[in-house]
């Protein structure tokens, strides 16, 4: 049984595609917030959840386009919405599968890198997000929205209970 890999994929940010020049995309790590907590009677420390950290990511970018820059204009942490779509290969079995991640945040650093005459340019954008939907093949996986309170694995919707008590 070989490994999914990545065969080809697009990104697209505030609508526009950037196939073609986004090179790299950093996917956000999902990481519970934790704190070590060790009670009377226990004989060790354990790690209580206490949510989650900020989701952050970046696109590489080859060239100089102006909508780069751009991003840092749009006002709320939520207005700007990124998509990811990456089709992924198994080479034993022939079979492709697809992964779409939905991402809204803000634009949070724009880094120009260095320019060099007769060189490729470079600008990496930094992205900080507050909501994170992923789906493969069309089935929605993992959604995270750090605002509304959803939290949802699989058929698992562990913030459901949580949001009923509080009348959400």
């Amino acid at each position: 049984m070989l490994p999914r890999t990545l065969k080809n994929y697009n990104v697209f940010v505030d609508t526009h595609s950037w196939a073609g020049v986004a090179e790299e995309v950093t996917i956000p790590k999902i990481t519970k917030k934790t704190e070590d907590y060790r009670g009377a009677g226990m004989i060790g420390d354990i790690a209580l959840g206490l949510g989650y950290e900020k989701l952050e990511g970046e696109i590489k970018y080859a060239g100089f386009d102006i909508r780069q820059y751009r991003q840092l204009g749009v006002c709320g942490t939520s207005d700007l919405p990124v998509r990811y779509v990456g089709v992924y290969d198994r080479q034993d079995t022939c079979t492709t599968q697809s992964v779409e991640i939905y991402m809204r945040g803000m634009a949070r650093e724009l880094d120009p890198g260095a320019s060099k005459n007769g060189e490729k340019t470079e600008i990496t954008m930094s992205y900080n997000y507050t909501y994170y939907r992923m789906e493969v093949d069309g089935v929605i996986e993992v959604e995270l929205d750090l605002i509304r309170g959803i939290e949802r694995f699989g058929d698992s919707d562990l913030a459901a209970g949580l949001k009923q008590l509080l009348g959400l």
